[in-house]
């Protein structure tokens, strides 16, 4: 799996979100009526729910509608991980992966591109990694995280009357229709936002779960406004992933981090 891994992260360096493999966390049910939901994540290639493998690390954010967080612990198995949510009081809830540091890599400037560089292991260096040790002793080798948040939002008995407020750290999809009440011919409208300033000229992408056996499969994209908003129209019930990539060249050059982040919603009949 480790080896899955590095070539998967490091694809994710390389390619825009339509190829790229996409986090995502969904419940087993949008609208518990019991005190407890089940969430599980992974990483796929853009078939949902179908993971390869789960998202690195164990820990979980819920928050409520008043924006009170509770921190829990889940635990990863070979391809899933999962996590059970206690749900203290009715309302709406966000359940998140939080930002999570999933892997550093070396990138270098090759023919006028960004490729990941590794040192060869017994003589072998795999795909898509170039070698190293090969390079000119003067390239310039900048070491890049990756930063994953998957999230999704549950209404326990029946929805709040807002939404939990956004957390204000690393890439964040922050709705601004309600999550839990979104229907078939209906609008959902968000905010993209990093360290919680709008995101502007941002592309973003959305996909529906089990296209797979769908005889139209849906495939939207865009970019936000000039305030970081955007909409989608949702003109069939199903449930649907939003995706945003941040490449790391539009961050910080003293902390080089590529972002991630993922939100799964559901839209009924």
């Amino acid at each position: 799996m480790k080896r899955i891994l590095a070539v998967t992260v490091a694809t994710m360096m390389l390619t825009t979100p339509a190829v790229a493999h996409t986090p995502y966390l969904v419940p087993f049910n949008f609208a518990p009526t019991e005190g407890v939901v089940t969430v599980h994540n992974g990483l796929t290639n853009n078939t949902f729910f179908v993971p390869e493998f789960p998202i690195k690390g164990d820990d979980y954010e819920v928050t409520d509608a008043d924006g009170k967080v509770t921190a829990g612990k889940g635990v990863s198995f070979t391809e899933v991980g999962l996590f059970e949510a206690k749900l203290s009081a009715e309302g709406t809830y966000r359940i998140s992966t939080g930002n999570r540091d999933v892997r550093t890599l070396n990138l270098a400037r090759i023919d006028g591109k960004w490729r990941p560089v590794k040192m060869p292991v017994n003589g072998v260096v795999p795909e898509p990694f170039v070698d190293q040790s090969k390079l000119s002793p003067t390239s310039r080798i900048v070491p890049v995280k990756t930063m994953v948040r998957a999230e999704t939002y549950i209404s326990y008995k029946k929805p709040s009357t807002m939404a939990p407020p956004p957390d204000g750290k690393g890439l964040e999809i922050v709705p601004l229709t309600h999550p839990n009440q979104l229907f078939a011919g209906g609008i959902f409208q968000f905010r993209l936002a990093f360290d919680g300033k709008p995101l502007a000229d941002t592309e973003w992408q959305a996909f529906r779960a089990n296209d797979a056996y769908a005889a139209r499969t849906f495939n939207m994209s865009g970019k936000t406004a000039s305030d970081g908003t955007a909409q989608i129209n949702f003109a069939e019930p199903g449930v649907y992933v939003i995706e945003i990539l941040r490449n790391w060249e539009k961050g910080n050059p003293e902390d080089p981090r590529t972002w991630l982040s993922s939100l799964t919603l559901e839209v009924a009949q």
